[in-house]
């Protein structure tokens, strides 16, 4: 008896779930690709986070022009280690965090819409000291991740961006 009372609500559920599914039902905010401004002049380094952050602009169908209406500032990336245990041991647990400090002004009269912010991700890795080639391949993934959220951060930053 109970196994079957059991089985009708995970039926019930499951059909529930499928119907909101169904009926275009999401959550809000999840799933907002699209920006408010159609074109933003980027003015960064160059390098891996500039790739990220064209790459994250380009996935919301927004376009890089040099003549755009708003133009996003960014500085160099900076890259803390921390070393989180201490030892002799061969496993060590580091911290690794990326901040990219940027700005957005307005192109025609350069009056900022975001002032100096910071997009800051981190991340813990386990490196083994007894290899030194998987701890630098590790190293690498980690702020290609790393680089990859803070450029989410960036679009979810201009997304709740109010323009003119």
């Amino acid at each position: 008896m109970k196994r079957r009372s059991l089985i009708i609500q995970s039926l019930l559920l499951l059909t529930l779930t499928t119907l909101l599914a169904g009926c275009g039902f999401q959550l809000r905010g999840l799933d907002a690709t699209a920006l408010n401004v159609p074109s933003l002049t980027l003015s960064s380094p160059d390098g891996r986070f500039e790739d990220a952050v064209e790459q994250a602009l380009k996935g919301t169908g927004t376009t890089l022009e040099d003549e755009a209406p708003l133009r996003v500032n960014l500085s160099e990336e900076q890259i803390r280690e921390t070393r989180l245990t201490q030892g002799a041991g061969s496993n060590q647990e580091r911290r690794l965090t990326l901040s990219v400090p940027f700005s957005v002004q307005r192109s025609e009269d350069n009056a900022y819409l975001l002032d100096q912010q910071t997009l800051e991700a981190s991340t813990t890795l386990s490196v083994d000291n007894n290899n030194l080639l998987s701890q630098d391949e590790l190293r690498d993934e980690a702020l290609d991740s790393l680089r990859q959220e803070a450029a989410r951060q960036l679009v979810d930053r201009l997304r709740a961006l109010e323009t003119p």
